[in-house]
C-alpha cells in the first residue's frame, strides 16, 4: 500500500513539475497530492487544569519606617562622637558632642551676671527708698526722686536680661550635647571629631521606632492578583524560620522602566537594620486555576502555536505560555478548558490531513 501511495506521489509531483499550465492547474496538482496522502494518526488531549495560589520570589530591602536626621542648634567644634552607623540607641543616649566646655563658660559667666545684676537692683532699690522719705519731707524735688526711680526700673530690666541671657546659655549647654530623640538604630553618618559643626548641619541619620518597612518591587502583571492581600513572608537567612510582614501599603503607579511596583510591608525590628537584603515571597490571596500542557504538544519554535484537528486537517492556535513545571508548560492565554489539542506536534504542520484515535 506504502509502495503505491507513494509511486502516485511521484508522478503527481512530475506532472506538476513539467505541466505548463498556470496556478489552477498547480492547485489541482495539490488536491490530488493530498487526496493521495495517508492521513496522520494524532491523539487528542484537553489542559490539565490546576487550582493553585500564584507566588512569586522576589529580592526586598529593609528600610527605617520612621527616620530623622540629627543636627546641632549650636555652632562650634565638634568634641566627641559616640556612635557607629549600625549602632542601636535608645532615648536620650548621647550622640555627638559639640564644645561642651565652651558653653558650660558662658553659661557660668551668665549666671555670673545674674549676681551682678541681683546686687545692682539691691543697690537701686535702696536708693530709691531713700529718695522717697527724703521727697514725702520735701527734702529734695520730684526731679531727684524721679531719677532714682528710673535707675531702679532699668536695674529690674538689666536683672531679667541677665536671667534670659542666662536661660539660653543654659539651653545652649544642654544641647551642646546631641542626643537621640527616640529608640533607634543609625542609618547614616557624616561627622567625625575636630570638624566645625553649624548650626542645622546634618550630622547622623536615625531610624526610629520598633518596626521597620520591607520594600520589594512587584511585576506589573501582578496588580490585579494581590487584592486583599495582608501580608507577606520574607527572611534575611534561608537558614532562619521565616517572618511575616503586614501589609502596609501598594503603590499604585507602575514604574515605566522596570514594569513593577512596590508592596511595602512592616515588621518588628528585632534584629533588622535598614539597608539589609530580604527574601521576600508574596503568595496570591485567592485560588485560581491554570491550564497547562506537556511540553509535546507546543510547537515553540517561534511563537508558542498548538494544533488542533478539525475537519480531517491540521489547524493552527497560537497561545501565550508562562512557567515550566516538570514536563509541563503553562497555557496563559489562547485556550479555554476543555478544548482539545493534538498530543504531540512533532513531524506536523498546517493543513496536513489527519486522523484522530483514541
Amino acid at each position: 500500500m506504502q509502495s503505491k501511495s507513494l509511486s502516485v506521489l511521484i508522478l503527481t509531483l512530475s506532472l506538476v513539475a513539467c505541466h505548463p499550465g498556470g496556478s489552477d492547474d498547480s492547485a489541482t496538482a495539490r488536491e490530488s497530492l493530498d487526496r493521495n496522502l495517508e492521513p496522520r494518526k494524532v491523539r487528542e488531549i484537553v489542559p490539565e487544569v490546576r487550582e493553585e495560589r500564584p507566588s512569586v520570589a522576589l529580592v526586598g530591602e529593609i528600610r527605617a519606617f520612621d527616620s530623622v536626621r540629627i543636627s546641632s542648634e549650636v555652632a562650634g567644634r565638634v568634641e566627641q562622637v559616640d556612635v557607629e552607623v549600625g549602632d542601636r540607641v535608645v532615648k536620650g543616649q548621647a550622640l555627638v558632642s559639640v564644645a561642651p566646655r565652651t558653653f558650660e563658660l558662658r553659661l557660668r559667666q551668665a549666671e555670673a551676671r545674674i549676681q551682678a545684676a541681683k546686687a545692682d537692683l539691691e543697690l537701686a532699690r535702696r536708693e530709691l527708698a531713700r529718695k522717697q522719705d527724703l521727697v514725702s519731707d520735701k527734702t529734695i524735688p520730684q526731679a531727684a526722686f524721679d531719677q532714682a526711680q528710673a535707675r531702679h526700673d532699668l536695674a529690674a530690666a538689666a536683672l531679667l536680661e541677665a536671667v534670659a541671657i542666662r536661660d539660653l546659655a543654659q539651653h545652649d549647654f544642654e544641647v551642646s550635647v546631641i542626643r537621640a530623640p527616640a529608640d533607634g538604630a543609625v542609618t547614616g553618618r557624616s561627622v567625625v571629631a575636630g570638624q566645625w559643626a553649624d548650626v542645622g548641619g546634618g550630622l547622623l541619620e536615625m531610624a526610629i521606632g520598633s518596626k521597620v518597612k520591607i520594600v520589594a518591587r512587584v511585576p506589573s502583571h501582578w496588580v490585579g492578583a494581590l487584592q486583599g492581600l495582608d501580608g507577606f513572608d520574607f527572611s534575611i537567612d534561608p537558614r532562619q524560620p521565616l517572618r511575616r510582614a503586614k501589609l502596609y501599603s501598594i503603590d499604585p503607579v507602575v514604574q515605566e522602566a522596570s514594569r513593577s511596583f512596590e508592596v511595602v510591608g512592616t515588621a518588628p525590628a528585632d534584629g533588622l537594620k535598614p539597608g539589609m537584603f530580604a527574601n521576600v515571597t508574596l503568595e496570591a490571596p485567592d485560588v485560581v486555576q491554570s491550564l497547562w500542557l506537556p511540553v509535546s504538544a507546543i510547537l515553540t519554535s517561534d511563537t508558542p502555536k498548538v494544533y488542533l484537528a478539525q475537519d480531517g486537517r491540521i489547524a493552527v492556535k497560537r497561545i501565550q505560555t508562562g512557567l515550566r513545571d516538570d514536563g509541563m508548560i503553562e497555557v496563559v492565554s489562547g485556550l479555554e478548558e476543555g478544548e482539545r489539542v493534538i498530543s504531540d506536534v512533532a513531524g506536523l504542520s498546517r493543513d496536513l490531513p489527519v486522523e484522530v484515535v483514541e
